[in-house]
């Protein structure tokens, strides 16, 4: 069963500005549903987006409402898409497959791709562009709807499939766009799919029992805190794995950063904690 172009719908579930920064790894998981909504663009894949309770909840993170051409919004307050009959009229009623990506994997996405499996459809749910607040929900998400006969994917599965052959007219920037360039964000959007820290006053450091630095909420080192707030929740910790996120998270600071040791201190330190290993034990300062 592959996924065909003319007969496929993207739906994106909730991914959704009050929910966001709650779930693991936020900004990488809204690049890769970027990448996606931009391989169904490219291939002339209608996109249809749901939104829970929109008026409590924020809508639709713009990066992707605005990469995505042409796309219809639904609302809902029941956590399946179809349990509350808000896709009647879209293009993915009348479309026999349906590929899914968004938020959460054990919740809106678990349940609508369950009841679109039911209602007959052939479901798609897109492992790396989905996501829940543990990684262990979205583990059993996964899990569940492919014991049930939903196909889990990745997003580069969907993008060969829609295209099909190397001589497709999109082929050339799709290759160009997304398959040799990692899927990434602007700093100011990473830091939008972020945990706020506005009741944080700083971040202490501790290594091997010793402060080694302080990361105060203040101008110029706001978009540090936030960066750092996420990777000890994530982690728990700022280990060799959550720097090397850390350096992503960082964007084209990051880039600046290397080719300027000592402008970003607080982006060096996650170079060398890559290199050298070890970690940092974190203290919160609250306002």
């Amino acid at each position: 069963m592959l996924m065909q172009a003319d007969n496929c719908t993207l739906l994106v579930v909730d991914v959704q500005e009050k929910l966001i920064a709650s779930i693991v790894e936020a900004p990488r998981l809204v690049a890769s549903m970027k990448w996606l909504v931009d391989a169904a663009r490219m291939n002339g894949v209608p996109i249809v987006v749901s939104e829970q309770y929109p008026q409590g909840l924020g809508h639709t993170l713009p990066l992707l409402t605005d990469a995505a051409a042409n796309h219809v919004v639904v609302g809902k307050t029941v956590f399946s898409c179809v349990a509350a009959d808000c896709l009647k009229g879209t293009l993915l009623e009348v479309r026999q497959q349906v590929v899914i990506c968004g938020i959460e994997a054990h919740v809106c996405v678990l349940q609508t791709a369950l009841d679109l499996k039911a209602v007959g459809k052939e479901v798609f749910v897109v492992a790396d562009a989905v996501g829940s607040r543990s990684q262990e929900d979205k583990a059993a998400a996964l899990a569940r709807v492919a014991a049930a006969g939903v196909q889990v994917i990745t997003r580069e599965m969907a993008l060969f499939e829609w295209m099909r052959d190397s001589r497709a007219p999109q082929f050339r920037d799709a290759s160009k766009q997304l398959l040799q360039v990692p899927p990434a964000l602007k700093f100011s959007e990473v830091l939008a799919c972020l945990p706020r820290v506005d009741r944080l006053g700083g971040m202490q450091l501790w290594r091997e029992g010793k402060l080694e630095a302080v990361i105060e909420n203040r101008p110029g080192q706001t978009g540090s805190l936030a960066v750092y707030h996420a990777l000890y929740r994530d982690y728990g910790a700022i280990t060799p794995k959550a720097a090397r996120l850390g350096q992503w998270l960082y964007s084209e600071h990051a880039e600046d950063a290397r080719t300027h040791p000592g402008k970003h201190p607080n982006i060096d330190r996650l170079f060398s904690l890559e290199v050298l290993g070890g970690g940092y034990g974190v203290r919160l300062l609250m306002q």
